[in-house]
């Protein structure tokens, strides 16, 4: 069965009040998968995350002064994986691009 038939017919039967027990019995499939089906995939971010190299392409700026600003607080890191690797968000950077145009000039 394809993935489209499938979510539709566990969406049938979920309209049809069953529990997810009986519709995974039905299917031939457990109950934690039909949840899955149901569930709505979660939305992505609307912002996107840049690493210190595109930060510091953005700014231009060195990467330690980019690293040093992340720690003073200048620019909002954030850390990911399990490298602790630093993430910025577009609009935060953008933020600091355009205090940097006015102090400057």
């Amino acid at each position: 069965m394809s993935n489209i038939s499938r979510r539709d017919g566990v969406t049938k039967l979920v309209e049809t009040g069953l529990s997810y027990a009986e519709i995974g019995r039905r299917l031939g499939i457990t109950r934690e998968r039909v949840r899955q089906i149901v569930k709505p995939k979660p939305e992505k971010k609307s912002g996107v995350m840049l690493t210190i190299s595109d930060v510091t392409r953005l700014l231009g700026v060195h990467i330690n002064t980019a690293r040093r600003w992340s720690n003073q607080g200048i620019i909002r890191a954030y850390r990911i994986g399990p490298r602790r690797d630093r993430r910025y968000r577009r609009e935060d950077v953008l933020c600091v691009l355009d205090k940097l145009k006015t102090t400057l000039g």
